[in-house]
């Protein structure tokens, strides 16, 4: 007779009869556990508030986390079946899902071929090991892309790239330890050296933080956004540059960080934003991408993005 023992959230699931057995390798199921946690809890958080719609927002939790568990079960369950010598069959889920239909092939393993499985497995599957490539389906959190250019090339529904940036003269770190507050949404605004044509579109950006009419001060203003701007500029010419009522906003509501590293290893580059028309990034509280635009369509595609699954904070 068959044993089952499942848990969905430590996402073990083992089979005892003789066609199937289904594991996980490693810490996986406590590390995707962890991830479950911080997709859940800012959700349930917002909506327990009165903040967000429940009705936009809850779904996204099953369509986001339920793909990355079954992804979970195949590649890890392929590997076991590598060190086990097994021929079993991978764990079948509904093909027919729309959310399924990426998930992971079972890879084969031919005796005396172990180096061959390995260079095919970690090739495959070598960032989703690391954790880095979580990728998950587009809703209202994490839309599709718009047709055209994009603002940056890290695409709607994958972790936020975390790359160093100096706070101070005498401070340094990395962008995820501003990015704090279980129920902040982040802004990252990449600025570069804040002269030209993109200083024309940061005062757009600043107005947003400015007029109490702009989603920013619709949807709660600091007390719900923590917002930063990404500068190529030194500490000491940044003052002079955002000098002027019309960058008043962006003084008052933005921390300041130096994109100060070589051109190659920047966050700029990380992102690959357009030095001539910067960009403007949501990033969740569990710090996958939201949303992105260039800075002189931000207005437009912030309000659609938010107006989709925020509350007004004064319902």
């Amino acid at each position: 007779m068959a044993r089952r023992f499942s848990s969905e959230d430590s996402r073990v699931h083992l089979v005892g009869d003789a066609s199937h057995v289904h594991s996980v390798m490693g810490a996986f199921g406590l590390n995707a556990s962890i991830m479950d946690a911080a997709n859940v809890a800012w959700k349930v958080g917002l909506c327990s508030r009165n903040l967000a719609q429940l009705s936009a927002l809850g779904p996204t939790y099953d369509q986001e986390r339920r793909l990355h568990a079954n992804c979970i079960i195949r590649v890890s369950g392929s590997y076991l079946r590598f060190v086990c010598n097994s021929n079993f069959p991978l764990a079948s889920f509904d093909q027919g899902a729309s959310d399924l239909e990426n998930l992971p092939d079972s890879i084969p393993y031919t005796q005396g071929k172990d180096v061959e499985f390995l260079r095919e497995f970690f090739g495959k599957h070598g960032q989703f090991l690391l954790g880095v490539d979580a990728p998950y389906p587009s809703n209202c959190i994490s839309p599709r892309a718009r047709s055209g250019p994009q603002a940056i090339s890290v695409r709607n529904g994958v972790r936020a790239p975390n790359p160093r940036l100096c706070f101070s003269a005498s401070s340094t770190g990395y962008l995820y330890d501003i990015l704090t507050g279980a129920d902040k949404i982040h802004f990252v605004i990449f600025g570069s050296d804040l002269q030209g044509p993109i200083a024309n579109a940061l005062a757009k950006v600043s107005a947003l933080f400015s007029s109490p009419d702009s989603f920013y001060h619709t949807y709660g203003g600091k007390s719900r956004f923590n917002s930063v701007l990404v500068t190529k500029c030194l500490e000491y010419e940044v003052a002079p540059l955002l000098s002027g009522t019309r960058f008043a906003g962006l003084r008052n509501n933005c921390t300041l960080l130096f994109d100060d590293r070589s051109p190659d290893e920047d966050a700029h580059t990380c992102y690959e934003v357009d030095h001539a028309r910067g960009a403007f990034v949501i990033i969740r509280p569990d710090l996958w991408i939201g949303e992105s635009a260039f800075l002189d369509e931000a207005d437009g595609v912030l309000k659609a993005y938010f107006d989709a699954w925020l509350l007004p904070c004064n319902q």
